[in-house]
């Protein structure tokens, strides 16, 4: 386990019902994109609601304390219908995430194509999701420097500083701001719902940012919301 909030029971239990979804959805998918094509609302809505439920899959798992060679397979398919259907009303918050689990899976810049191109004919230009491509994408060429939504602007002073103040302003962002800061996302305080809607919380842009910077992460560790083993599985 993972998590700390919630027993292995609850997360078994919700990980089954999202997995009978998920092979519910693609079987569908599969039909309509046969029969009707990609471009198809039927085919559409069934690529977004499987979005929504590898999303949910990914953090159940490592929530679970499953092992990490089967949340990558989840979050390939993530990223496959992922790159297929963004554009601007899909969430910032869910494209950093999504790059950021790009990041500590260590994909190639093959795997994000398509979503870049998205980008580009969106002409989204923000500071940190360039700051997320380029370290899979050494070739992006992106260079804004703001952000386009201020949810994130507080983790500049930790890309802009060096080792040891950005190891000491993430554990902080980790400690006092990161759960803060999402107030408005749908999840928040989910653990103390009744509804059995919680799947996890964690920061995977944290543990990305310390992965490109290199960081001594011992720190760390023990911290909330922190993906300790996720940043080591790849290096």
């Amino acid at each position: 386990m993972r998590d700390r909030m919630k027993d292995e029971h609850y997360f078994i239990i919700l990980s089954q019902k999202e997995r009978k979804n998920i092979i519910m959805f693609e079987d569908a998918v599969k039909k309509t994109t046969l029969e009707k094509g990609e471009l198809d609302r039927g085919t559409r809505n069934g690529y977004s609601i499987l979005i929504n439920s590898y999303e949910k899959e990914i953090n159940l798992l490592y929530s679970l304390g499953e092992n990490l060679e089967t949340i990558e397979e989840c979050y390939k398919k993530l990223l496959f219908y992922y790159s297929k259907m963004w554009d601007r009303k899909y969430g910032y918050i869910e494209l950093v995430k999504v790059l950021s689990l790009g990041v500590l899976f260590k994909v190639s810049k093959s795997d994000i194509f398509e979503l870049e191109q998205r980008l580009i004919s969106e002409k989204f230009d923000d500071y940190l999701v360039n700051f997320l491509i380029k370290e899979i994408d050494s070739t992006w060429e992106r260079e804004g420097v703001e952000f386009e939504f201020k949810v994130y602007e507080c983790l500049k002073q930790i890309l802009d500083n060096d080792e040891i103040i950005a190891c000491e302003a993430l554990k902080e962002y980790l400690q006092e701001k990161w759960y803060e800061i999402h107030r408005e996302c749908a999840w928040y305080d989910s653990h103390k719902s009744s509804k059995n809607d919680y799947y996890g919380y964690w920061s995977f842009e944290a543990g990305a940012i310390a992965k490109i910077l290199n960081l001594d992460d011992s720190s760390l560790k023990d911290v909330a919301y922190y993906p300790y083993d996720l940043v080591h599985y790849k290096e």
